[in-house]
C-alpha cells in the first residue's frame, strides 16, 4: 500500500507540474443579461470581449506627467502593450498630465485575446516587461482586473503550515504521544498533495475559480486529520485492551472505519448539492472540495492502516509526560448527567444564544467583490485608488451599454460587407482617449442605431448616480456606449443602479425602438447577475442538502425524530456563523486583525458554500455522538443513560477534532483573498459553535427531554434488552 500510495503521490504531483493550468474566473453566465452583452459584443466588436487587464500609470514623488520625457515614456509603454502578441486592442480611456488641479495619472485598459481559459502567466510577465519604459521614468504601476488574478495565483505557504502545527498540538494532547499524534498529519498530507494536483490539472481542462484550491485545502485537511484521528483512537484503546496490532487495525476499520464512511460520504453529497447552484464555477469549486474530502476518507481506509500495521505496538512510543487524555472520561460523563437534570434551562439557554449569534443575518446585504475591497497592499486595490482619486470611484468599474437594431431589409453593399466582415481589428483608441476605427475599416453605421445610442445617452446623463456617459461607437447595427457610476463598486447604489437601468430607464426606450435590444454589462452587473442566480437557486441546494442529509441519517440510525432534530441543529449552527460573517466582514468587527481595512458586503455565493460545507461537517459531529448513544440504548433501552454515556465515550474526540479544524480553517486567513478569509472565519466558527453549544449542551438537553421519542421508528419496539436488536445491525461507535 506504502508503494501504490507513493507511486499515485509522485505520479500526480508531477503531472500538476507539468500540465497544471492557470487559475480563472468564469467567463460565462448564461441566460443572464450580462452574457446576453457579451454575445452581442463578440459579434460586431470582437477585439473588446476577451479578458482586460487595467493598467494604472501613476508618478512617484517628485515626478509629474507634465514632463514631456516623461509622458512619453508613458505613451512608449501602452504602445509597447499594444504590439504584445496576445493584446487584441489597447484602450486610454482617461488620463491626465498632472495640472494644478488636474488629475495626475494615466489609466490603459488592455484587451486580450481569446477567453479566460487561455491566459497564462507569462502573459503577465509580458505586460510587466512592456511597461518598463514607464518605470524607468519614474512612473508606479499598478496592475488591476484579469491582470490581476493572474499575478495572484493561490499559493499555499507558511502561513497555512501554522494551522498544521496547531492541530499537531491538539493531537499530542489527545493521544499524550508524538508517534500517534504524527500518524493523521502525514496521512493527511499525503492525500492533500494528490489533491491539491489533480484540482491543478482539472484547471487545464475548465475553468477553476481561484478559491478552489484553497477552499479544498482547508476542508482536506481538516476534515482528513479528524477521520485519522477517529481511526486511531479506536486503535489504541483496542492495543490497550489486549487486542493483537492485526485484529485491531481491522476492528477500528469495521467500527470507525464505517462512521468515518458515513460521515465522509455526507460531507461529500452535501457539498455536491452546490452543482444546483446553476453557476458552473461553484459546482466546480464544490467538485473540487467534494475530491479533496473523498481522497481524505480513501487515504483513512487504505493508507492509515498500512501505517498503523507497520508500527504496531509502538504507536504510543515517545509520550508526553504527564499526559493522561483517558481520565477526561468520566469528568465528560459528569458533564451530561448535569445537562440531564437540568435540561429544559440548557435547552432554552443554548437556543437563545444561537439566535443572538445569528442576529447579525437581519442586516445581511449581498454584494461584489471587487478590486476596491482588496487589501492596501495589493497591486489592484492601488490602481482601483488611484483611480478613484484621480477621476472618481465608479471609473475603474464602468458599465457597459450594448445596444442593436434590427439589420436593414436590403442587403449591404459589396464593399460595406467587406468591411463588416473585417470586423474591428483596428480598435484603437485616439489620442484624445475615443474610440474610434480607422475609415477603411468602419462598418457602415445604421442611423437607426445612431438615434438609438444618441437617445440612450441622453437618458442616462440625467439617471442619479451616473458620473458620466462616454465613447459612444456605432457599428452597423449596433452601438456601444460606457457608462460610469458615481459610486464605488461594492456599494449598493451601484447595484441599485444596474438595476435602475435595466428595469425603468431602458425599457420606455426599446418599446420607442420596436425590434431594438439593449443590456447593461460589464464587471459589476456581471457579479449582481451572478447574485440573482444565487439567490433564486439557493432553495433548490437547501432542498436537495438537507434531503440528501436526512435520507442518510434515517438509514443509519433507524429514527425519524434524530435526524429532524440533527438538520434543526444544523440550520442553527449555520444561521450563528452567517451571524459571525456579517459582523465581522459587513459591520467591520475585527476587520483589521484578519488583514483588511475596510469592511464589505458579503460576497453572494459564500453563504451559499458556507451552507453546503458546514451542514456536512456538523453530520459529521452528528454521526459520532449519536452512533455512540445509539449503541447505548439499544444495549440498555435508558434514553438518559445512554446519552451520558455517549457524550462521555465522544465528548473529547469531538472537542479535539473541532479544534483541529478550528486551527486548520483559521491559518488560512492570511491568505490575500478575501472570500477564503470569509470562507475560514465562517467553517472556524461554526465548527466551534457546534462541537461545543450544539453537541455538548442542545443535542443532549433535547434527547433528555424527548426520551424514547428520539428513537421511535414505524414497525420497531422499544428496546428492553441488549439482545433486542442483533449485532451485526447496530451502528458501531468511533471512540
Amino acid at each position: 500500500m506504502f508503494a501504490v500510495w507513493g507511486a499515485v503521490a509522485v505520479a500526480t504531483v508531477i503531472l500538476g507540474v507539468t500540465n497544471g493550468g492557470t487559475f480563472v474566473q468564469q467567463d460565462r453566465l448564461p441566460g443572464t443579461e450580462t452574457q446576453a452583452s457579451i454575445d452581442l459584443l463578440r459579434k460586431n466588436f470582437p477585439d473588446v470581449t476577451g479578458p482586460t487587464a487595467t493598467i494604472v500609470f501613476h508618478p512617484q514623488r517628485g515626478v509629474s506627467l507634465s514632463d514631456w520625457r516623461v509622458a512619453v515614456q508613458v505613451g512608449q509603454a501602452i504602445k509597447q502593450v499594444g504590439e504584445l502578441p496576445r493584446v487584441a486592442t489597447v484602450e486610454n480611456p482617461y488620463g491626465g498630465t498632472g495640472g494644478a488641479k488636474g488629475p495626475n495619472a494615466v489609466v490603459a485598459v488592455a484587451h486580450l485575446k481569446g477567453t479566460a481559459r487561455d491566459l497564462r502567466p507569462e502573459d503577465m510577465n509580458a505586460l510587466e516587461e512592456a511597461t518598463e519604459p514607464a518605470r524607468l521614468a519614474g512612473v508606479d504601476v499598478d496592475f488591476g482586473g484579469i491582470a490581476s488574478m493572474i499575478l495572484n495565483q493561490p499559493k499555499a505557504g507558511p502561513k497555512e503550515g501554522v494551522g498544521v502545527v496547531l492541530a499537531l498540538g491538539v493531537l499530542l494532547l489527545a493521544f499524550g504521544s508524538f508517534l500517534a499524534a504524527g500518524v493523521p498529519i502525514v496521512v493527511s498530507l499525503a492525500a492533500l498533495a494528490v489533491a491539491y494536483s489533480l484540482i491543478h490539472v482539472g484547471a487545464s481542462i475548465a475553468q477553476v475559480h481561484p478559491t478552489a484550491p484553497m477552499v479544498a485545502a482547508m476542508l482536506g485537511l481538516g476534515a482528513g486529520i479528524d477521520y485519522s484521528l477517529f481511526v486511531v483512537t479506536r486503535h489504541r484503546r483496542q492495543l490497550a485492551d489486549g487486542m493483537d496490532v492485526e485484529a485491531s487495525v481491522g476492528r477500528a476499520l469495521a467500527t470507525s472505519g464505517h462512521a468515518v464512511v458515513f460521515a465522509g460520504g455526507t460531507v461529500v453529497f452535501a457539498i455536491c448539492g452546490l452543482w444546483f447552484s446553476g453557476i458552473t464555477f461553484i459546482g466546480i469549486i464544490g467538485l473540487a472540495s467534494a475530491t479533496a474530502v473523498l481522497l481524505m476518507v480513501t487515504g483513512a481506509l487504505t493508507l492509515l492502516p498500512a501505517v498503523l500495521g507497520a508500527l504496531g505496538t509502538d504507536i504510543d512510543r515517545y509520550r508526553l509526560p504527564r499526559v493522561r487524555p483517558d481520565k477526561a472520561t468520566h469528568r465528560w460523563e459528569r458533564w451530561g448527567r448535569h445537562v440531564d437534570r437540568n435540561a429544559w434551562p440548557y435547552a432554552i439557554a443554548a437556543t437563545a444564544f444561537l439566535l443572538f449569534l445569528a442576529t447579525p443575518v437581519l442586516s445581511l446585504r449581498f454584494g461584489i467583490m471587487a478590486d476596491s475591497t482588496l487589501p492596501h497592499s495589493n497591486s489592484a486595490r492601488r490602481a482601483y485608488d488611484v483611480t478613484a482619486e484621480n477621476f472618481g470611484p465608479g471609473w475603474y468599474s464602468p458599465f457597459a451599454v450594448v445596444a442593436s437594431v434590427p439589420s436593414p431589409a436590403d442587403p449591404p453593399r459589396a464593399d460595406e460587407s467587406t468591411k463588416t466582415a473585417k470586423g474591428w481589428s483596428a480598435l484603437r483608441r485616439e489620442p484624445g482617449g475615443r474610440l474610434n476605427v480607422s475609415p477603411d475599416d468602419r462598418p457602415a453605421p445604421n442611423p437607426q442605431a445612431r438615434r438609438l445610442g444618441e437617445e440612450l445617452q441622453r437618458r442616462f446623463r440625467g439617471v442619479h448616480d451616473v458620473a458620466a456617459v462616454d465613447n459612444m461607437v456605432v457599428a452597423g447595427d449596433s452601438v456601444i456606449l460606457t457608462v460610469v457610476p458615481a459610486s464605488r463598486p461594492e456599494t449598493a447604489a451601484t447595484a441599485d443602479l444596474v438595476r435602475n437601468l435595466r428595469e425603468n430607464v431602458i425599457p420606455p426606450i426599446m418599446r420607442a425602438h420596436p425590434g431594438a435590444r439593449a443590456y447593461v454589462g460589464g464587471e459589476s452587473p456581471a457579479i449582481i447577475d451572478m447574485a440573482t442566480i444565487v439567490k433564486q437557486r439557493m432553495p433548490y441546494v437547501v432542498v436537495v442538502v438537507v434531503g440528501v442529509a436526512l435520507v442518510l441519517l434515517v438509514i443509519a440510525f433507524r429514527s425519524v425524530l434524530v435526524p429532524l432534530k440533527a438538520a434543526l441543529m444544523n440550520l442553527l449552527s449555520i444561521g450563528a456563523s452567517y451571524g459571525v460573517v456579517t459582523a465581522v466582514f459587513q459591520w467591520g468587527w475585527g476587520i483589521r486583525l484578519i488583514g483588511l481595512d475596510q469592511p464589505m458586503p458579503i460576497v453572494s455565493f459564500v453563504p451559499l458554500f458556507m451552507f453546503a460545507l458546514i451542514f456536512g461537517l456538523s453530520m459529521d459531529y452528528e454521526v459520532f455522538l449519536l452512533s455512540r448513544v445509539r449503541e447505548e440504548y439499544l444495549r440498555t433501552g435508558d434514553p438518559h443513560e445512554s446519552v451520558v454515556k455517549g457524550i462521555g465515550s465522544t465528548a473529547r474526540l469531538i472537542t479535539s477534532a473541532a479544534l483541529i479544524m478550528i486551527f486548520v480553517f483559521l491559518s488560512f486567513l492570511g491568505q490575500p483573498d478575501s472570500m477564503v478569509k470569509m470562507m475560514g472565519i465562517g467553517l472556524a466558527s461554526a465548527v466551534a459553535v457546534d462541537a461545543t453549544v450544539v453537541r455538548l449542551v442542545l443535542v443532549p438537553a433535547l434527547m433528555s427531554l424527548l426520551g424514547h421519542a428520539n428513537w421511535w421508528f414505524p414497525g420497531r419496539r422499544r428496546p428492553s434488552s441488549p439482545q433486542h436488536e442483533p449485532a451485526e445491525r447496530r451502528f458501531e461507535p468511533v471512540g
